[in-house]
């Protein structure tokens, strides 16, 4: 009877730690994504931040986009500026995202250029725009990355930190840390490689974004990072 009693129990306890922990990890995701939000300055901030421009260095992935870049986004209508060595000639681009169409290209001394030629290296030019804007937003776009947390914490550079998975960001899994304290994302896990990020930086209408992502051999650098709620709309229209 006692030993029945026991298997009982164990059954018990078992389902017990199958149907709480999981929850209580949950409900520590679900704190810690908030923090993540607070940290950049909340989600109204970045929702109402129509116009972003950063000019970033490192993590070149696509062969016809190289060096240092800049670009200018509009969020809402997909409209982005870009600044710099496209199939190795300096130009200025404006294409949309959205509609995969590029509407522009320019010399860099404003002399426009036939489209045609540079047609075939459109999608390596948005898919660096949209590898460099997801990095530089990493805190907000890895919330949307299948986030699950775990009773894991790190004491790293006298900094606690949470450690959270993610299945999906950038086509990968990996894992990231945030500060307890501040809710700064302080370290990301990914491909075999760990990123340091840091200079969080007030960019404009307090929307706090990192610009930096230092690993072992393989740096990424926004140099210049500014957000903005109103823009010329020439910028996207002419050189």
């Amino acid at each position: 009877m006692k030993h029945h009693k026991n298997i009982v129990r164990y059954i018990y306890l078992l389902f017990a730690a199958l149907t709480f922990a999981p929850a209580l990890l949950f409900g520590q995701s679900a704190a810690m994504t908030d923090k993540i939000w607070n940290a950049v300055g909340g989600k109204s901030k970045w929702e109402s931040t129509k116009y972003i421009m950063f000019t970033v260095s490192g993590n070149n992935k696509y062969p016809a986009v190289s060096g240092s870049r800049k670009f200018l986004l509009d969020k809402q209508s997909g409209n982005v500026r870009f600044e710099g060595t496209l199939n190795n000639e300096n130009v200025v681009a404006l294409i949309n995202v959205q509609s995969q169409k590029l509407n522009h290209i320019y010399d860099e001394n404003g002399s426009e250029l036939t489209l045609q030629e540079y047609k075939s290296v459109l999608p390596d030019l948005i898919d660096q725009y949209n590898l460099d804007l997801k990095v530089l937003s990493l805190p907000i776009s890895i919330l949307a990355a299948n986030i699950s947390g775990q009773d894991n914490s790190k004491i790293i550079n006298a900094e606690k930190l949470q450690k959270l998975d993610f299945s999906n960001f950038l086509g990968s899994k990996g894992s990231f840390y945030v500060s307890e304290e501040t809710g700064f994302i302080k370290r990301l896990e990914i491909n075999n490689k760990t990123f340091a990020v840091n200079g969080y930086k007030d960019i404009g209408n307090g929307l706090v974004l990192p610009t930096s992502f230092k690993s072992s051999g393989d740096n990424i650098t926004y140099q210049k990072v500014a957000s903005f709620t109103e823009m010329e709309p020439e910028k996207f229209k002419e050189f």
